[in-house]
């Protein structure tokens, strides 16, 4: 009782300062985070000290941390919510920023503009492609080159043993990023004359020992005798066009970067962040963390200049790692992970994983991909990410409807980007994929209410049931509950019922009600279960009959 007490009193201040605010003022859409600020120094990568940090440092800092550790109980004894993100508007979304912009799920692309992405990455061949740089570092070699037209891109090969895996995952999950709504490269799969490739009178490789050296012919071809020509010669690869603006190093999953007085809100509690660990669940991007991401200082036509955030580097998706397959264990558990690793010792080795008994490879193309042992809230890239640790049901739910937002028949578009010559292996990763969306679907949405796509018309609460028009629900099986809600939240009317037979569905604002705030709480059945968790949509109602949402909140 005590605890509880102490954990209450802690958390007092906070709860109170979460109490909703019903307004009219327009819906936030755009965080003014773009700003001209100076221009910061580079953050530099070290991967080592990164994979150390969020392994083992970030870790025990948690549990010192008395604001942590006291939600923390707070959540297990049920007398505290998790914490939120920060940066979600009145409606429960991610307002557009320097790091996120909304696409698909609310703005449906076509297949067309899934496949484009963020553009496509083909380097001008007309003339020769000088090598400016050799790529030595990271899980695939290559080169930086020049095209004619001036272009700077990166090429990255594919491995002997797996043709096409890496290039294809890199390819796909950064059209899928896209569409979600993240800032990612322009990539493409392209097939490059290697006649054309000459060395730059400024490219260096490393040399034993330290520093550099002039690169040589002998260079070159040490890359590309590794790699798998076409019939006609020409080489594949993954074509990677340099970003606009000045690389100022990598974003971290945690806090806030100093030189920049745009960064106000700390990266573990943006929803973007946070609900991307769904959205990697589902592409088993296993390699997501801070040594794959990127900041831009950017020039605006109109002077501004200010720090663009990216994900890169997307070659450990589903089931490739770059120059080989996944090992069975991504994306189960972290590479070093203490809960399993107790379990192991304390069972003397009986316990069994399921991933320690992996499935034979069926397509090299396309790696070690399975869902056998995908559990979606078990779901872990290769080291732990401390925005994905604070990822809360409502931040989930977010991920989920992005996923599951992409149709069957889009899922194949984006596939067949990846350009895979074997036919079944293409139609065996969008299968997979397609099942996997499915998994996070039925998973997450049974965590949240999956009612959404809110609207007032015509005197009506209009809502789409996002796992009915998804297919994972039936719509003559399901039901809805309301009661109306005056301005403070309390219920002012009985429970009313409706069968979901039509989706979007609708029901009818309660005839006469006042100017002024209202709303309702729905809470959804499926068959003969049990009433699941509410969602509460506000409105206001004007004098002249005009209605508008301003308010939306889910349990969670």
């Amino acid at each position: 009782m005590r605890i509880t007490l102490l954990v209450s009193a802690i958390l007092l201040v906070e709860s109170a300062q979460a109490e909703p605010v019903l307004s009219t003022v327009p819906v936030k859409w755009f965080d003014a985070d773009n700003k001209s600020i100076p221009e910061p120094a580079e953050i530099r990568e070290n991967q080592v000290w990164d994979i150390a940090d969020h392994t083992l440092f970030f870790q025990v800092g948690k549990v010192l941390d008395l604001g942590w550790t006291a939600r923390r109980v707070g959540n297990i004894l049920r007398v505290a919510p998790p914490r939120q993100a920060d940066n979600v508007n009145v409606l429960d979304e991610v307002p557009n920023s320097s790091w996120y912009h909304n696409r698909h799920f609310l703005k449906r692309m076509s297949i067309a503009q899934l496949e484009e992405g963020p553009g496509w990455a083909h380097p001008d061949d007309s003339g020769p492609l000088e090598i400016v740089a050799g790529k030595f570092e990271g899980g695939t070699a290559g080169f930086t080159i020049k095209d004619a037209a001036g272009q700077y891109f990166l090429l990255k090969f594919d491995s002997e043993d797996n043709n096409e895996m890496g290039s294809s995952a890199e390819v796909i999950a950064t059209k899928f990023l896209h569409a979600a709504g993240y800032n990612v490269p322009r990539n493409s799969v392209v097939y490059l004359d290697p006649s054309r490739l000459v060395i730059g009178s400024k490219a260096k490789v490393p040399k034993r020992g330290g520093g550099k050296r002039k690169m040589e012919k002998r260079d070159m071809q040490a890359i590309l005798d590794n790699i798998i020509p076409q019939e006609d010669g020409r080489l594949r690869c993954v074509a990677s066009r340099f970003l606009s603006g000045k690389p100022v190093g990598i974003f971290d999953y945690h806090g806030r970067r100093k030189d920049d007085s745009n960064d106000r809100v700390d990266h573990e509690h943006r929803r973007e962040l946070r609900g991307l660990r769904v959205i990697g669940s589902w592409m088993n991007d296993a390699d997501r963390r801070a040594a794959n991401t990127l900041d831009m200082f950017v020039s605006e036509e109109d002077g501004r200049r200010y720090i663009r955030h990216y994900l890169i580097d997307m070659g450990s998706a589903f089931g490739s790692n770059n120059l080989m397959p996944h090992p069975p264990k991504y994306g189960n558990e972290y590479v070093w992970d203490p809960r399993t690793i107790a379990l192991s010792i304390v069972s003397l080795g009986l316990y069994r994983k399921g991933w320690e008994e992996p499935q034979p490879i069926k397509y090299p193309s396309i790696g070690y991909f399975e869902n056998a042992t995908f559990r979606p809230a078990r779901w872990v890239p290769t080291y732990p990410n401390p925005a994905f640790e604070r990822c809360t049901n409502r931040d989930a739910y977010w991920g989920a409807k992005i996923v599951m937002s992409f149709t069957d028949a889009e899922i194949r578009a984006v596939v067949g980007t990846g350009l895979l010559s074997n036919r079944d292996a293409a139609q065996e990763l969008a299968r997979l994929i397609i099942e996997r969306r499915d998994m996070i679907g039925r998973f997450w949405y049974t965590r949240v209410n999956s009612l959404d796509h809110f609207e007032v018309v015509d005197g009506e609460l209009h809502f789409e049931d996002l796992a009915v028009s998804g297919g994972l629900e039936s719509a003559d099986q399901t039901r809805y509950q309301y009661r109306l809600l005056d301005d403070t939240g309390k219920a002012v009317s009985e429970a009313g019922e409706r069968q979901g037979s039509v989706i979007p569905t609708a029901i009818i604002i309660a005839p006469g009600l006042s100017t002024g705030f209202h709303g309702y709480e729905i809470r959804t059945r499926r068959g003969d279960g049990d009433w699941g968790k509410a969602v509460r949509v506000y409105f206001h109602n004007w004098d002249d009959g005009r209605s508008r949402i301003v308010r939306i909140e889910r349990d969670g």
